[in-house]
Parts: C-alpha cells; sequence; structure tokens
C-alpha cells in the first residue's frame, strides 16, 4: 500500500516522524554542549542521535526523497547495529555504581562501524545490487542485502534487550532509592517501549506492511518525549551534576 494514498495519515506521519527527529537530535546536542559529567550521559547522546537518524530516513522514505550514491540512503542501517548496546550500557551504567566501561563495552559497538563502513563499500564493488529504492522489499516482495542486514540489527538488539533484562534488572531493582522513588518503575517502562519498538519493526517485515514503520517511527517520538519528561522528573538518573 503507498502511504502517500491516503492524505490524511500521510500528514500526521509527516508531522510525528519530522517532529521526533527534531526532538532527537535537539536532546542529543544539547547533553553534548552541557557536557554534563554523568557517566551514562554518553549514551543517552548516542541514542539520541542514532534514533534521529533512523527518524529522518523515515522521514525520507515516506516523502520519497532519495540519493546518489545509493548507499547514503542506507545510513540508519549500521547505525541501528548502535541501538541494542546503547540501550543496554545506558541502563547498565545508570543502574550499576560500580560500572567501568572497558575494552568490551567498545568492542560491542563495533558490529555498528563494520556494517555502516561495508554498505558504502559494496556500493563501491558492485553497484548494481544496491536498491535505489529502500522501500523495495515492501512494494515488490524482493528483498535485498540490505533488508537482510537491517533485520540482522533487529535481531541483534533484541539479543540486547534479553540481555539487558536478564543482567540490569536485579542491578536497578537492588538500587533502593530508585525503588522509593519510582523512577525503577518508569526504567522498566521505557525497557517494555524500547523492546515493542523493535519488536513492531520486525512485525513490519513479517507482514511487508510499510506502515508499521511509519508507526514504529512515531512510536519513537513518542519515546524521545518520554525520555525528557523523565530526565525532568528525575535528574539524577540522567544528568547528575556532580561527577562519578
Amino acid at each position: 500500500m503507498d502511504i502517500l494514498a491516503n492524505p490524511y495519515l500521510n500528514i500526521v506521519f509527516n508531522a510525528l516522524i519530522s517532529g521526533g527527529a527534531f526532538l532527537c537530535f535537539v536532546l542529543g546536542i544539547a547533553m553534548l554542549l552541557l557536557k554534563y559529567p554523568r557517566r551514562s550521559v554518553s549514551y543517552l547522546i548516542l541514542l539520541s542521535f542514532v534514533m534521529g537518524i533512523t527518524q529522518l530516513y523515515a522521514w525520507f522514505n515516506l516523502n520519497t526523497l532519495f540519493f546518489r550514491p545509493q548507499w547514503l540512503n542506507y545510513i540508519f542501517v549500521g547505525a541501528n547495529f548502535l541501538i541494542g548496546p546503547g540501550v543496554y550500557y545506558f541502563y547498565k551504567s545508570t543502574g550499576d555504581d560500580s560500572f567501568v566501561a572497558d575494552r568490551r563495552t567498545q568492542l560491542a559497538f563495533l558490529p555498528g562501524m563494520f556494517f555502516s563502513l561495508l554498505i558504502p563499500f559494496i556500493n563501491l564493488v558492485a553497484p548494481e545490487v544496491m536498491p535505489t529504492d529502500p522501500r523495495q522489499f515492501f512494494y515488490t516482495g524482493r528483498p535485498s542485502f540490505i533488508d537482510a542486514i537491517f533485520s540482522l540489527a533487529l535481531l541483534h538488539n533484541a539479543g540486547y534487550y534479553i540481555k539487558l533484562f536478564l543482567v540490569t534488572r536485579p542491578l536497578i531493582v537492588a538500587n533502593r532509592n530508585m525503588k522509593e522513588t519510582g523512577a525503577l518503575t518508569a526504567f522498566l517502562m521505557f525497557f517494555g517501549i524500547i523492546t515493542l519498538i523493535n519488536l513492531y519493526g520486525i512485525i513490519a517485515y513479517l507482514t511487508r506492511d510499510i506502515r508499521h514503520f511509519y508507526a514504529d517511527s512515531c512510536i519513537i517520538t513518542l519515546l524521545i518525549v518520554s525520555f525528557m519528561v523523565f530526565a525532568l522528573r528525575y535528574p539524577q538518573y540522567f544528568l547528575r551534576v556532580r561527577p562519578e
């Protein structure tokens, strides 16, 4: 189904997706410029920019704006590999007072960098296999290697969400202050929302309905707004003033 065939739905998706991209970039730039010493902020900045890029490309696709060379249409694919480890280490650095980033932490982001370089390399050596329209699978049913890589990113992130629940939840539960202020409930709620966003992306591929991908982007907008509200309500967990 062509989303542009429904003008009302098109307006709603355009407004929410573009607004989400704007909020993501503003939030990321604000935290970057203010230089908060909170160790978890670096992961929140990363997530803000990655989700902003995802939102921006959803808006490009919605408005049929494509670029040359073709790999420029797929920057969001490699970036999506950063969401899983970004969420995991954001929660871990917030809930675990003894957390220290090490070489293993850095290696967790290596797949995102690898695929970000692999896609333009493939476009360079075999440009004929690079789809000119990122929506090709949804409209023709013919998957490309890009669809395989993006599906791998969704599964990669799902693995980190499972790990997050198994490893990080006990650390957060043990934080008495978080339980007393209600922050624990909010953290688990965010975890559930992020997991559902990833699952919804998988459903979009399984049903081959591009409307689900645009709706998924709209949910990301609501998630970013929720993060901003949570940061104002519980600043000690996001933007603590004192260094750690």
